[in-house]
């Protein structure tokens, strides 16, 4: 168990924030109007947040502010500007995505603290090591991994820790998700999701050309986290951090989840047990979910996560229709939990007025009992009823934030001095180390009548009221018969809790000094090019298989990107006799336990290894695997890895990368703003052909839907068909599963550059990656040649739907 294990709370307004220090959170995330990955949340102003600040670390409250989305070259200077002002009012930590980004602030503020955020897709125990060595202190890992990974993460790191343990879940690995952009301009990696997993999808089955009898039309929906009752396999992983979802959650729902898991916590490390009562239970489903799982985090899977029938909050079930009385508009129901007048339902209808049971009128109804709630509108016997809120419940958790109520108590201790002739002093100080010493203006007087006594003083000054601070013990040095004004001691009192409440928001480790060295937008003058270089383009080949790759080794082509380990020993033979460079993809995604690449690659024989010209990679733990196992072979970077700006690419020079390939969401005019396309460093890539990969996801509806498969072992129907994600407006999202039965979704329109490679060249971009998914032998040489042949007709005869991606679509 950590020592410091710490619980970290969602705020989405200055309300939530004190719902989350009074009801007990150890630390709060929060985000300003500006760079955050819930753009759609209230968020804090630059006022808000210093105010924030200073109200969280008074009462011992940590504050880390979400910078967690891509920045875009344009954004470079006001988002540094940005985190010169949080590094200003004490921000305790950063929450970031964007690694060109982190490299500078470590430069420029080398001493604020930097967290990697979960759009990052921290998957392994590589990704991790490698976050914690470029100087990240904390990762925040991905949501699929289990606790006995987690377990193992934390055995052998010394980065903290943090993993989310209640509220909402992405059905795909946070930060490899474009779904929500590919179908319009709302960016995931910019904080503005539009939540394309929420929608209705329909599974057909292509071969069998029919739609998959399904139970709910929500097929992406998860449900939401729960893992309160389980809580100390959790604690027991070592990590350092349990966090909350919900930043876009009422503060009402923050008190009520902050306050379960603290006293869930607090239970177990006391007692070895949760102690999760019923109460507690019934509370977090009334609060919000859609339906509870208990996560990839605690080993639940397939159809145990997802939620297909609706999409938003399901509350508590508390019974059933019995009857409906037209006549009368009244409503029967066999109640099964408690029902309270105020509380919301799931019928709608407003609130609960009055509660009928025979001829009584109540204000609540008990689990046994059949009562009558008035009610207009059409409803059948039978149908389930669920309370959506509880009145008694936001009353109460309220009363937890309301101004003033101060429920977290910070101890101080105190000296007073009193003697004839000087002035009164009064030192006060707290456990971190902060003093604040106080003297009065007049001086003290020989008491004429009653002398003040210790005990007097003592009473007076520990009137410390509506304050978060409580006298944990004084010393009281008054020498001889001495008098002073009550109102003396009073203002000695305010003014010592003043200055030590402002030492308490500071950050006494931190330097302070302003950086002398800023980012500028644009570099002054054009980039020099590449000298030598060709005026052609290059075309590289992302393929699958070696079917592909024979119809591409009939043409002109640059590098070869091959992504399939079992064959990948033909595929080199291949390359090597056709004079062309190989190197093997990463998958997005590869787990601890899943050796079967990492191993394939170190049993390679010495001629092999020769043959193999380099990587390229998907995630931050393959750069590190990669540099320790083959030092000797070049790196590429994949376009997973969401570059946008002139500071990644930098990076990526740094680390000796010869070529980036551009994140797909990047645009033209993106583009136009950067200055290292060319002649600065590594060389850029874009991609130019292929199907846009939306989503990657452990969660695989083929098997999952079709049969409820649990993931023990491979389901062979997911073999024998192929699947598509079918969209209320007819759109067709083909479905993939990879040998660890993960699921990727594809688009249903190709992006399709070839009338715009001109456009990519002028600004420097000469390498071209055209990506084949599914394509044939055949579709493979149609589209090499409308490529490298400019026969752009043979594009038309594939009988596909293009699109031109992002280059001209900016996403928001």
């Amino acid at each position: 168990m950590n020592k410091n294990l710490e619980l970290l709370a969602p705020v989405g307004s200055m309300e939530a924030l004190r719902a989350a220090v009074q009801n007990g959170a150890n630390a709060v995330y929060l985000g300003g109007k500006v760079f955050s990955a819930r753009a759609s949340a209230n968020n804090f102003d630059y006022d808000e947040l210093r105010q924030a600040v200073e109200y969280a670390h008074i009462r011992d409250c940590k504050v880390f502010v979400t910078v967690n989305t891509l920045i875009k070259q344009s954004e470079m200077k006001d988002f540094i500007d940005y985190i010169s002002y949080l590094y200003s009012i004490s921000v305790d930590a950063l929450i970031l995505q964007d690694i060109g980004m982190a490299k500078k602030i470590k430069e420029l503020f080398p001493d604020f603290e930097l967290h990697a955020s979960t759009q990052m897709a921290a998957h392994s125990l590589n990704d991790v090591l490698y976050l914690e060595s470029i100087g990240f202190k904390r990762v925040v890992l991905a949501r699929e991994l289990n606790v006995d990974e987690i377990k193992k993460i934390t055995d052998q790191c010394q980065a903290d820790i943090e993993i989310f343990v209640h509220g909402a879940l992405c059905v795909s690995y946070s930060g490899q998700c474009y779904m929500s952009s590919v179908l319009g301009t709302r960016s995931g990696n910019r904080g503005r999701c539009a939540q394309p997993c929420r929608q209705k999808y329909r599974l057909y089955n292509s071969r069998e050309d029919k739609y998959e009898d399904l139970d709910g039309d929500y097929l992406l929906s998860p449900r939401d986290l729960n893992t309160i009752e389980d809580i100390g396999r959790i604690i027991e992983t070592n990590v350092l951090s349990l966090k909350i979802e919900g930043r876009m959650k009422r503060p009402e729902y923050v008190a009520t989840v902050v306050s379960s898991y603290r006293d869930a916590i607090l239970n177990y490390i006391e007692n070895g047990k949760s102690g999760i009562s019923d109460k507690t239970l019934e509370d977090l489903y009334v609060i919000f979910n859609r339906k509870f799982t208990r996560g990839y985090l605690l080993g639940e899977t397939g159809g145990d996560i997802m939620n297909s029938s609706k999409p938003n909050n399901r509350g508590l079930y508390i019974g059933k229709v019995q009857a409906y009385n037209a006549r009368s508009k009244r409503l029967k129901i066999r109640l099964e939990a408690s029902l309270k007048k105020g509380d919301g339902l799931s019928i709608g209808g407003g609130t609960v007025g009055r509660i009928i049971h025979g001829k009584d009128i109540r204000t609540i109804g008990h689990p046994g009992e059949s009562v009558e709630i008035d009610y207009i509108g059409n409803i059948k016997p039978g149908s389930k009823v669920f309370k959506t809120s509880d009145g008694q419940l936001l009353d109460r958790m309220k009363k937890t934030y309301e101004p003033g109520q101060e429920y977290v108590k910070i101890p101080l201790f105190m000296e007073l001095d009193l003697k004839v002739g000087q002035a009164p002093r009064l030192k006060l100080w707290d456990d971190r180390g902060n003093i604040a010493t106080i003297e009065g203006d007049c001086l003290v007087e020989e008491a004429i009548k009653v002398a003040i006594s210790q005990e007097k003083a003592t009473k007076q000054l520990s009137k410390l009221g509506n304050t978060p601070f409580y006298l944990e013990s004084i010393n009281c040095n008054i020498e001889g018969n001495v008098s002073i004004p009550i109102s003396s001691l009073n203002t000695l009192r305010r003014l010592a809790i003043e200055e030590i409440s402002k030492q308490r928001v500071v950050i006494k480790e931190r330097s302070y000094d302003r950086p002398n060295k800023q980012v500028d937008d644009k570099q002054e003058g054009p980039p020099a090019r590449i000298e030598n270089q060709e005026d052609k383009s290059r075309f590289n080949i992302s393929c699958q298989n070696l079917d592909q790759l024979r119809a591409c080794l009939e043409y002109e082509i640059g590098d070869v990107y091959y992504r399939d380990i079992e064959s990948l020993g033909q595929a080199m033979d291949l390359c090597r006799q056709a004079g062309r460079d190989i190197y093997f993809y990463m998958p997005r995604i590869i787990r601890n336990d899943e050796e079967r690449i990492y191993r394939a690659l170190l049993n390679l024989d010495e001629e092999a290894k020769k043959n193999l010209r380099g990587f390229r990679l998907s995630s931050y733990g393959q750069i590190g695997w990669v540099k320790d196992k083959f030092p000797d072979k070049i790196i590429m970077i994949a376009p997973w890895l969401n570059v946008i700006n002139d500071l990644s690419l930098d990076y990526y020079t740094s680390i000796g990368a010869k070529r980036v390939c551009m994140s797909q969401e990047v645009s033209l005019n993106q583009l136009r703003d950067m200055d290292k396309l060319y002649g600065q460093g590594c060389e850029t890539e874009y991609v130019v052909y292929g199907n846009n990969e939306m989503m990657i996801s452990e969660y695989c509806p083929m098997g999952v839907l079709t049969k409820d498969c649990k993931k023990n072992k491979r389901d062979a129907l997911c073999n024998k068909s192929i699947y598509y994600l079918e969209s209320n407006e007819g759109h067709r999202y083909r479905l993939s599963q990879s040998l660890e039965c993960r699921t990727t979704i594809y688009s249903d329109e190709i992006v399709n550059l070839v009338e715009d490679l001109d456009s990519l060249s002028f600004l420097g971009i000469e390498n071209n990656d055209i990506v084949f998914n599914f394509e044939d032998q055949e579709e493979v040489k149609s589209v090499l040649r409308a490529f490298i042949q400019g026969h752009k007709e043979e594009l038309d005869r594939l009988s596909r739907t293009y699109n031109t991606g992002h280059l001209y679509k900016e996403m928001d």
